[in-house]
């Protein structure tokens, strides 16, 4: 029982030194870069990388062999201080989207090939819809996963697609290529999906793709609500989603020209900035996919 335990505790100060690794060396990293770094053993290196990508903690470029973390890592700490990280613009805008619309609210993204929920606002309603940070789905079968998936260029589209296919089980599930390809064409014009009866269960759905961050993973955030408040309200959570999607652009712009020129030191305003506060008269054209 001893030696079992000590593999176990071995085991865990690594995937805590790997993950500091990637903090301090800013790069992705092959199993022998991690090996020869840590002095790891590679056979236990490459097994623990594989696990920590299986639960979405890492991204595995297989053209590349490469390994590098996923934003799942970037939020795994942020309840912890909330002065210091709950006052970033992506876990504000999935506060203030709860807060407004009064249901469950998710922030996804892709990780091999597999979707999955790196943050969960729960919902305030009665019958808000509970959903928990680490769940993963198929990527091709969810709303959050098409979105995402849409992103990718259409050469991109077509690998994803034929691997996803090849590794499905149901017959059922296995999808036509040319077909998807024009749905997620269609979807990456738009940048969002409504879908009332998302999973058959009565689960409705609202998506909306984030704006893409230089380097990093494509995101989505999302409403998860039962099938008669999506068809119900399905305009107006959508017009309060895109409102605050063009607060993080126009807040991610500005961010981006303050980089390049020197910033004078200025006192923190007591109210958020003019781009996080959505406009309230923003319309919007609803289509349900």
């Amino acid at each position: 029982m001893a030696t079992k335990d000590m593999r176990t505790i071995k085991s865990a100060q690594r995937v805590l030194e790997i993950l500091e690794y990637f903090d301090r060396d800013h790069r992705v990293a092959t199993v022998m870069d991690i090996s020869r770094q840590l002095d790891y053993p590679q056979s236990s290196t490459s097994e623990l990388l594989r696990c920590l990508a299986r639960l979405g903690y890492l991204h595995y470029n297989r053209f590349r062999r490469t390994y590098s973390p996923t934003a799942r890592v970037a939020l795994l700490g942020s309840w912890v201080e909330p002065a210091l990280f709950r006052g970033g613009t992506l876990l504000n805008v999935l506060d203030r989207v709860a807060e407004r619309v009064g249901e469950t609210v998710v922030l996804s993204t892709a990780a091999n090939y597999v979707l999955q929920h790196l943050h969960v606002v729960e919902g305030a309603s009665e019958d808000a819809v509970i959903e928990h940070a680490g769940q993963s789905a198929p990527l091709l079968h969810t709303p959050q996963g098409r979105l995402i998936l849409a992103s990718y260029q259409d050469d991109q589209i077509k690998s994803a697609v034929h691997r996803l296919n090849a590794e499905e089980t149901d017959p059922a599930r296995v999808v036509r290529l040319k077909e998807t390809v024009e749905e997620l064409s269609e979807l990456r014009r738009r940048g969002w999906l409504i879908q009332p009866d998302a999973r058959g269960d009565g689960t409705g759905v609202i998506a909306v793709l984030l704006p893409k961050r230089k380097g990093l993973d494509r995101l989505a955030l999302s409403v998860v609500a039962p099938r008669a408040v999506i068809e119900a309200r399905s305009e107006e959570i959508l017009k309060i989603m895109l409102a605050y999607r063009r607060a993080m652009r126009a807040d991610q712009t500005e961010n981006q020209a303050a980089q390049k020129q020197p910033t004078p030191i200025r006192k923190p305003e007591a109210v958020a900035p003019a781009a996080m506060r959505p406009r309230e008269d923003a319309g919007v054209a609803v289509m349900h996919a």
